[in-house]
């Protein structure tokens, strides 16, 4: 004889998962516990009571490093009800969910280059987010090989969108619009925004993509990794918002040899890698000194343990940058 609680069909379990609203399974007891934070209360307070486009830092460290204090790099522009994500790294999925966006809200999906800790979450967050209730209309832009890399993983993905089709009795999550960027200009723009890409230099990835996004209210530009460039003045030059990746780099090398254990023989091969492809913080404030911009955020932080104080974080920054100088937080609603 089946014991009657456990017979609900996992059709039922998950449509009904599906129906429930974040802030319902969000407070349902041990199951989300640990995603009910101070963060997650003060960016859903702060969305359902915006005006205008907000920004999201969803994930603010740098590197493919799990388990650290800040995730993986992702951010997300709400304007009117429409979402437009930036950059997939590890934990998209989670903090979208903990921020209190609808995933039927996303639009467009961009990427700027391919690192994982830029993009590793970009497939999983379509197929999770189409349980949700992401769109088949969503685009992706990106550099290439991002078709033969949606297509891939699309094709790993087949069964399990097959099955949750049937379960969900709708039809299956396909091949969707994307867009390899290959230069500098124009990405595209709909009702809401105007999307413009920069080639900037994080060797050896090439091509590798700063954007501005352009909405009625605000202009927000985003750097990508990249050292300090003269294209990401011009991208950024009298924007609203520059959202520009930052490195400590003596904190990095001490974390690179105390947390990552780096051998001594390695270590200059690493912070070499360092140097060439990221920006120190006081460059950063120079480039949004010169880009004329109100507000400059700080993301993608190396080293990402919070090791830096945000006192030493802004001060850096603040040698040659006048203006309104935010440190990232994840969840933080700008």
């Amino acid at each position: 004889m089946k014991n009657s609680a456990l017979s609900i069909s996992r059709r039922g379990l998950l449509t009904g998962l599906a129906a429930t609203p974040a802030l319902a399974l969000a407070s349902s007891g041990a199951l989300w516990a640990d995603e009910v934070d101070a963060a997650q209360a003060r960016a859903q307070a702060a969305l359902k009571e915006a005006k205008g486009t907000k920004l999201v830092l969803l994930g603010t460290g740098a590197g493919p490093n799990p388990g650290q204090a800040l995730r993986m790099t992702s951010h997300v522009m709400v304007h009117d009800g429409a979402a437009y994500v930036l950059d997939c790294g590890l934990g998209l999925t989670n903090q979208f969910r903990r921020a209190g966006i609808q995933f039927s809200a996303v639009r467009a999906i961009f990427i700027t280059h391919h690192h994982p800790d830029h993009n590793i979450e970009y497939g999983p967050f379509l197929v999770i987010g189409w349980i949700f209730g992401l769109q088949q209309s969503v685009r992706a832009y990106g550099p290439p090989p991002l078709v033969q890399m949606t297509e891939d993983y699309f094709r790993s993905a087949k069964a399990t969108i097959d099955f949750w089709a049937e379960d969900f009795q709708r039809k299956p999550l396909e091949m969707i619009e994307v867009h390899e960027l290959t230069g500098a200009g124009r990405v595209m723009q709909d009702d809401l925004v105007r999307v413009t890409a920069a080639l900037v230099e994080h060797p050896p990835v090439t091509p590798a993509f700063g954007y501005r996004f352009d909405f009625p209210d605000r202009s927000i530009a985003f750097s990508g990794d990249t050292v300090p460039v003269e294209a990401m003045v011009q991208l950024a030059r009298g924007a609203d918002i520059l959202v520009h990746e930052a490195i400590d780099m003596q904190a990095m090398e001490i974390y690179s040899r105390e947390n990552l254990r780096v051998p001594p023989q390695t270590l200059k091969i690493v912070m070499d890698h360092m140097r060439a492809g990221h920006s120190p913080t006081e460059d950063v404030g120079r480039i949004a000194q010169e880009a004329n911009v109100k507000t400059l955020v700080l993301s993608h932080l190396a080293p990402n343990d919070m090791s830096v104080s945000d006192a030493s974080w802004r001060g850096a920054a603040a040698k040659h940058f006048k203006g309104e100088i935010i440190v990232g937080h994840d969840l933080m609603v700008i």
